[in-house]
Order: structure tokens, then C-alpha cells, then sequence
């Protein structure tokens, strides 16, 4: 084969006839968009986890608080609190929406939950006889 007839080497006073100048740029710019919003997305993934141990703590609380007859306090701004007591437990469950980063114009939200339960503790005196019948 003669090195003219190659189109990528041309002879001197030539120009080539295919050049890689520019394709940096062009794999640049499609790449890092795609890898700015898989960085995101994990950024929010890990604060969807952050936001449900802070609501299993709020629920915790709350079921132990209601549990011992105390009022009970959410004390965590945005996050909805309901305390049932169900087949004798005593079930606080808490929850928050939460909006994606960078996507909050849209409308999109995920609501996260948590719960936790409690047995109720009875704070009633009871008269019990000492042994040897002594009170």
C-alpha cells in the first residue's frame, strides 16, 4: 500500500484528511454532565439515609415519651408525628418529604418513614406485703 493512498498520513503540504483535534473536547463535554448527575444522585441517596435514621430517632423518642404517659414532642421541623397504640404497644411512626436536589422545581418528592414501638409502662403503686408480713 502507498502512503498516499492512506488517508490518515497525507504528504508533506497536505492537509490530513481525518484529524482527532476537537474529540477531547466533545468526550468532555458529554461525559462530566453524566458524571455531575450520577454525583448528585448519590449526594441525595445518602441524605435519604441520613433523614431516615434522624426520623427512626424521632420515632424512638416519641414512643418511648408516649409510652410513659409524657407528652409527646416532635421537636424536628417538617417531619409529621402519629402515635396509636396498637395491640397493646405503643407505635410512633414519623414522616418527611423530601425533594431531590437540583429537581425541586419539578415537583418530584420522596416521602421517607420510620416507626418504632413501645410498651407502655404502668406507673401504678402497687401494695405489696413485705416478707415476713411486714408493709
Amino acid at each position: 500500500m502507498h502512503p498516499d493512498s492512506h488517508p490518515a498520513i497525507a504528504p508533506r503540504g497536505h492537509r490530513r484528511l481525518r484529524s482527532d483535534n476537537g474529540s477531547v473536547v466533545v468526550e468532555a463535554a458529554l461525559v462530566i454532565p453524566v458524571l455531575l448527575a450520577v454525583t448528585v444522585l448519590l449526594v441525595w441517596v445518602t441524605s435519604l439515609g441520613a433523614t431516615y435514621v434522624r426520623l427512626l430517632d424521632v420515632a424512638q423518642t416519641a414512643a418511648r415519651q408516649a409510652a410513659r404517659g409524657a407528652v409527646v414532642e416532635t421537636g424536628a421541623s417538617g417531619v409529621d408525628l402519629a402515635v396509636t397504640e396498637v395491640d397493646g404497644l405503643v407505635r410512633a411512626e414519623a414522616r418527611q418529604r423530601v425533594s431531590p436536589p437540583l429537581a425541586g422545581f419539578l415537583g418530584w418528592a420522596v416521602t421517607v418513614q420510620a416507626e418504632a414501638h413501645a410498651v407502655p409502662e404502668w406507673s401504678i403503686a402497687y401494695d405489696v406485703e413485705e416478707p415476713g408480713g411486714m408493709r
